[in-house]
């Protein structure tokens, strides 16, 4: 029941980042309902993706009352996706372009998660600016885990795949909550 209380906000989020990133680049997106799961530690990399693989991944924490990291995810290519998709025909792409395009898509789809949150529990959610980060999937996970102060093996994983010109771009968001966030959130939402 948790977990589809959490997918239904994640569906809202998704759908009203898909909204704001439309409007913003002026060319149809859409997302698909995203998979939503909650994963130890170990799982992840046994069935999300290898320790080792290169990914593009951008770190935006959550503050105030309820604290964690979101973790947006893609490897090379579907990042180069990304960034076309934000970025206008016939505009030259340089390294600072690319990444500010990427850093502010995530941004689009982590404040549309949290206000989506923060409507149904009536809590106001503050996030970080976006920092991204280019390294193996393994070392940049285990680095927000450490820093997150995680001692429980809870992450919750929100898989989306945005669909943009009929190509399927996919995108892991991770939420890695600090100590009692979640079971916070779930008392907030009556369960």
């Amino acid at each position: 029941m948790q977990l589809d209380i959490i997918k239904e906000l994640t569906n809202i989020g998704g759908g009203n980042a898909a909204t704001s990133i439309s409007h913003l680049i002026d060319k149809p997106i859409n997302m698909s309902v995203p998979t939503t799961e909650i994963l130890n530690y170990d799982e992840i990399f046994e069935k999300i993706m290898p320790e080792d693989k290169m990914v593009t991944a951008i770190i935006m924490r959550m503050l105030g009352g309820c604290e964690g990291t979101f973790l947006f995810v893609t490897d090379e290519a579907a990042s180069l996706d990304l960034i076309n998709m934000m970025i206008s025909n016939g505009i030259e792409i340089n390294e600072e372009l690319a990444n500010s395009c990427i850093k502010e898509l995530v941004n689009i789809v982590v404040t549309s998660f949290l206000n989506a949150i923060s409507k149904m529990i009536d809590i106001s959610f503050i996030s970080s600016i976006p920092l991204l980060a280019k390294d193996m999937f393994g070392a940049i996970l285990s680095s927000v885990y450490i820093e997150s102060e995680q001692y429980d093996n809870s992450i919750l994983i929100i898989k989306n795949e945005f669909i943009y010109q009929g190509d399927k771009i996919e995108a892991s968001l991770y939420f890695i909550p600090k100590p009692g966030v979640l079971k916070k959130l779930f008392n907030k939402l009556g369960f």
